[in-house]
């Protein structure tokens, strides 16, 4: 089948034999996970510290425009980019336009917090990467599933098994990065005294390096019997399953974990993180994010053996909607000194290991959720729909706390967190009911 041909049509690179062919596609494979996740731990480390380093309002501002923009980015820009450039070439648009918005930021740091220089070299950033972080997440699922096409291909393995293999290892190069480097930077800003917009700077410079890594990798595409897919039919792949209500019942756990994220990243981190740590508490936001990737990292293995084990994916998400529940729970409590967790001390760090222990079940068991729903033809636009409810969700978040509206923000968390669960054992009825009319009419 492949000893025959010379060269990949798909990518123009040189067939030698099956299984050298199966090994440069997994070597292909894995510069894209390293190169991704070291790309995007680059970016999360500044968001994180928006709220703290740029002020509450100006921090809050900057994740709310990153967040809007990527929300219509991945709806229309993100699909139309991977068809007319590729998937290696779409993300590689959404690295430059990452790499970007870390050196905004650094510039942004470098000026008085509220000025006008801070204003607009924070705001211009965030565009530019809600921009391209559209097209990063969908071109790198596209460039996913194409190169664990190829390996299935060049190597005799079911697809199924490569993509259960290869998606537990991007898990980890994903998450353990932008562990590792949240936990450089509180090391270079606590320990070695560096400026906070030297730091930012120096993670631009990662991030530029993953992509120019990238760009020297091999350019798998999907396998397709299609000449040139419609444009305006991949643009509309997301908007079309809008008419499905069953897409808007599983949300629960997007909607919950992105008001999660800006209740934490903004409402903790700008109003009680400091005077539970002390003056420098904010410091320590490196660690405190590095604690959240690794919680969700160990995590989500637990899950994934949980609904293995139990045959449902439900208990799994009862644990995370709880975990998320929580979060606005403990924040309102007073005891032990009337301080709320402004007297935590070390103990304010509950709020990121259940944040940490949230974004588990978010990571794993709730994208596997939208692929049962959606199998498929239907899966491109399911996942740009998850994409776009999660991003929307922490938009609206970081816009009410911009405008100090912490309590509403506390209270629509809330409400998600409650409506999770009974929200999708609906959608599962409606499933099963839905199957079963197929049945009985089937011949």
């Amino acid at each position: 089948m492949l000893a025959g041909r010379n060269v990949d049509d798909a990518s123009s690179q040189p067939l030698l034999s099956a299984e050298a062919t199966s090994g440069y596609w997994r070597r292909s494979f894995y510069v894209m996970c390293f190169t991704f996740g070291l790309n995007h731990a680059a970016v999360t480390t500044p968001i994180a510290y928006a709220s703290s380093l740029l002020g509450a309002d100006l921090g809050q501002a900057s994740n709310a425009t990153l967040y809007v923009v990527c929300m219509m980015s991945s709806l229309f820009l993100g699909p139309l980019s991977s068809n007319m450039f590729g998937p290696k070439w779409g993300l590689c648009f959404g690295m430059f336009c990452y790499i970007i918005y870390v050196a905004c930021f650094a510039i942004a740091t470098s000026f008085e917090t509220d000025s006008l220089g801070a204003w607009y070299s924070a705001i211009g950033g965030s565009l530019i990467g809600g921009i391209g972080a559209g097209s990063l997440w969908t071109c790198q699922g596209a460039l996913f599933a194409a190169l664990c096409g190829r390996i299935a291909d060049t190597s005799s393995t079911p697809l199924d098994a490569v993509t259960s293999e290869l998606s537990s290892v991007f898990a980890i190069f994903y998450l353990g990065q932008e562990c590792i480097l949240k936990v450089l930077f509180t090391v270079m800003q606590k320990y070695a005294k560096l400026p906070d917009s030297v730091g930012f700077l120096f993670y631009a410079a990662l991030a530029l390096s993953a992509m120019v890594c990238l760009a020297f990798s091999g350019d798998a595409r999907p396998i397709t019997s299609q000449q040139r897919p419609s444009l305006c039919a991949k643009a509309s792949s997301a908007v079309v399953l809008w008419g499905d209500h069953k897409l808007w019942l599983i949300a629960g756990l997007n909607l919950s974990f992105g008001f999660s994220a800006s209740y934490v990243n903004g409402y903790i981190n700008s109003t009680w993180l400091d005077e539970a740590l002390g003056a420098d508490g904010s410091d320590f936001i490196g660690f405190l994010g590095a604690i959240v990737c690794l919680i969700a990292t160990i995590s989500s293995v637990l899950y994934g053996m949980m609904s293995k084990a139990l045959g449902s994916k439900v208990p799994a998400v009862f644990v995370g909607s709880g975990c998320f529940l929580g979060i606005v729970a403990l924040s309102f409590v007073q005891a032990p000194n009337g301080k709320g967790p402004a007297g935590w001390g070390w103990g304010i760090v509950v709020f990121y290991v259940l944040h940490g222990l949230g974004r588990g079940v978010y990571e794993s068991t709730n994208k596997g959720i939208f692929a049962d729903f959606f199998p498929g033809q239907n899966a491109m636009g399911a996942f740009a729909n998850c994409m776009m409810q999660n991003t929307a969700a922490s938009s609206v978040g970081f816009l009410l706390g911009a405008t100090s509206r912490f309590r509403a923000e506390a209270l629509v968390l809330l409400g998600c967190s409650i409506l999770t669960v009974p929200c999708l054992l609906l959608a599962n009825m409606q499933r099963s009911n839905a199957e079963f009319v197929v049945k009985l009419e089937s011949p």
